[in-house]
């Protein structure tokens, strides 16, 4: 290359004349021997091994896992991956107990097992460690031991995201027809198919009844709620399709048993003489059955109680006339009497 000062001709590489020392712009920049070595040095560092100090394989000086025993070498990685495990465990917990207190309202069964699991994570959430095992290589000091359980009972922040619009619109129509759905299938399923089957009985034709939860979503309570008689129900068919009822339900245990007539409540019979009333009622203990019944009932608000001093046969008379037998639309069911 020829210099545009001088006209002293140069090497082809020359950055500068050497003639009278001017820069020659176009020529091919020159690598300086501090850049090789410090290029040298960083690919020197990145190759350099060091061994793991739990397993003492040799792997990569920077490396966060161990590659011959998986154990995680940086501590500062185990502790956030520990904390999003920890969060994630304990957000999944909080979800498990909120799902099983509202499903205690619909269907106890599916609440109990959804709060034994939203405790099965709890547990889990203590069990999760949150410092770095220490390796048998390594000397460090002893932690003290109500330093180790301060760090092993502190609680995560729960975060519930709150999800895009047209998810809150899925979740807010969705639920309730979920929930409803389910405290209907609970009613259709338990108490109101086993009455359908009774009810199809050629004598027990024409007679309705609605047996369900207390509102529809209280298991512990049932509701038999005679809804309408035709002319050809006798007082001891209505005696006998709930007789039938306990006996299909006998093995079930609820607190309470309300008996009422189209939507009103009349009288109400706790769980325990329920179950025994379908019990006996299997045994053909009609005596029991017929007579003894009534007097277990408790009369509802404005209704008058039975009268102690009436004979066992008023007495199951009376009943059905408090229960059903005050109605006009009942005329045909009170000449039975």
């Amino acid at each position: 290359m020829r210099c545009p000062e001088c006209k002293t001709l140069n090497e082809t590489d020359s950055s500068a004349c050497s003639n009278c020392g001017l820069l020659l712009l176009n020529a091919r920049p020159q690598k300086r021997r501090a850049e090789d070595f410090a290029v040298q040095k960083r690919r020197a560092n990145d190759q350099a091994d060091a061994p793991c100090p739990f397993c003492g394989g040799l792997i990569a000086a920077k490396a966060i896992r161990c590659k011959h025993c998986s154990e995680v070498l940086d501590e500062d990685f185990y502790r956030q991956r520990a904390q999003r495990l920890r969060s994630r465990v304990n957000y999944a917990s909080w979800v498990a107990y909120l799902f099983g207190l509202g499903a205690l309202l619909l269907f106890r069964p599916v609440g109990v097992v959804s709060i034994a699991a939203g405790l099965l994570l709890s547990i889990a959430y203590y069990a999760i460690p949150v410092e770095p095992p220490s390796s048998p290589n390594r000397k460090t000091p002893p932690t003290p031991f109500l330093t180790i359980l301060k760090r092993q009972l502190k609680l995560e922040r729960v975060a519930i995201p709150i999800p895009a619009f047209r998810h809150k619109k899925l979740i807010f129509v969705g639920t309730p027809l979920v929930a409803a759905l389910v405290g209907y299938s609970a009613n259709a399923l338990f108490l109101q198919r086993p009455v359908n089957d009774i009810l199809q009985e050629s004598s027990l034709r024409g007679m309705k009844v609605s047996a369900h939860y207390q509102y529809w979503v209280i298991p512990g309570v049932v509701v038999y709620d005679l809804e309408e008689l035709s002319v050809r129900q006798t007082p001891i068919d209505v005696h006998t399709a709930f007789l039938k009822f306990a006996k299909e339900l006998k093995a079930k245990r609820y607190s309470r048993v309300d008996l009422s007539y189209q939507g009103t409540k009349k009288f109400s019979i706790d769980g325990a003489s329920f179950n025994r009333l379908g019990e006996e009622y299997s045994k053909g203990n009609f005596e029991y059955v017929l007579y003894s019944f009534p007097r277990l009932l408790q009369p509802a608000t404005g209704v008058k109680p039975l009268d102690p001093a009436d004979t066992d046969r008023d007495a199951l008379l009376e009943f059905h006339r408090r229960w059903y037998g005050q109605d006009q639309l009942t005329k045909a069911v009170k000449n039975g009497f």
